[in-house]
């Protein structure tokens, strides 16, 4: 009878596991994997805006400045290396690239 009631426990133990692994195991929605992108040789140019939208590189300046919780040192080294990136791009464009991708990178 001992034998019995532990072959049953253990096979309800294994059963609960065996249960819990598959729940595990499978999401709940079918997932397709996503397309690898090929990147770019080339450097990507920040998006043109004219006119009032466009803003002054003091004011690109001072909005990367507050996401970095004003880290001049650090804000000083990302623009050195955003310039190695894209070496024909203005101070405005480098600092609206730097701030789109902080934005995007941070969300």
């Amino acid at each position: 009878m001992e034998l019995w009631m532990s072959l049953t426990l253990l096979s309800i133990g294994l059963l609960a596991l065996w249960l819990y692994m598959l729940s595990g195991s499978k999401p709940s929605s079918p997932t397709r994997p996503r397309p690898a992108q090929p990147r770019s040789t080339q450097p990507r140019s920040a998006p043109s805006r004219s006119g009032s939208a466009r803003l002054h590189a003091s004011q690109w300046e001072r909005k990367v400045l507050a996401q970095m919780r004003g880290d001049q040192a650090r804000f000083e080294r990302t623009l050195a290396a955003k310039r190695n990136k894209h070496p024909r791009a203005s101070r405005e464009e480098l600092l609206e690239i730097i701030y789109e991708e902080y934005i995007r990178d941070n969300r």
